[in-house]
């Protein structure tokens, strides 16, 4: 993205950001007990840079593939190169940083945190209800993960003190939609599960 894209040279820093949950959960199962609820602070502020890749596939109009209502479709092989980078970036990175929840569920686990199967279910729909928060004041609000330590009490007023219905719907319309992506994530490791004999929870 960073030496080939001609459009979407911002997405190196999206999807690095979305690679720092990522880089965390390598880190849960070795970590001392108060690592882990640290690692797990930072899991939890950079999260969110995962499902929010999938936002980015609104940067595709500003490719000029579609020629408007005649439905031609260009054959820029620059323009579809940009595409594929936009794809690649947000599919690979925007699975693999949601993936992560799982990681840190299956660990709660092992630690003994959570009891109970619905224990992991009901934090997997707060996770998502926060991320869906923190995509809104993102991506509409402007606001990044770095605010929450640059300008705290700032970011923490936007972002929970300041309210709309539009706001709310937002968050459950995209709360559905990570549940969704989250469902199909547990999909692919169920089916990688029969073969290997092995337990997600």
């Amino acid at each position: 993205m960073l030496f080939f894209a001609k459009v979407y040279h911002f997405m190196a820093l999206n999807v690095l950001l979305a690679y720092i949950p990522l880089e965390l959960s390598f880190h849960f199962k070795k970590a001392t007990k108060q690592l882990f609820f640290l690692l797990g602070m930072f899991w939890l502020l950079f999260y969110p840079n995962a499902p929010y890749l999938f936002t980015d596939f609104f940067h595709l109009e500003q490719l000029p593939i579609y020629h408007g209502m005649n439905q031609l479709f260009g054959q820029s092989l620059s323009a579809w190169l940009s595409f594929s980078l936009l794809t690649i970036g947000i599919c690979v990175y925007g699975y693999l940083g949601m993936a992560t929840l799982i990681t840190i569920i299956k660990e709660c686990y092992r630690r003994g945190l959570f009891k109970s199967r619905w224990h992991g279910v009901i934090f997997v729909i707060v996770i998502n209800a926060l991320s869906s928060l923190a995509i809104f004041v993102g991506r509409f609000d402007r606001l990044h993960s770095v605010h929450l330590l640059t300008k705290p009490i700032q970011t923490i007023q936007i972002i929970f003190l300041q309210w709309s219905v539009d706001k709310g719907l937002f968050i459950i319309l995209l709360t559905g939609l990570q549940l969704i992506l989250f469902a199909s994530i547990i999909g692919v490791r169920a089916l990688d599960s029969e073969v290997d004999g092995e337990k997600l929870y």
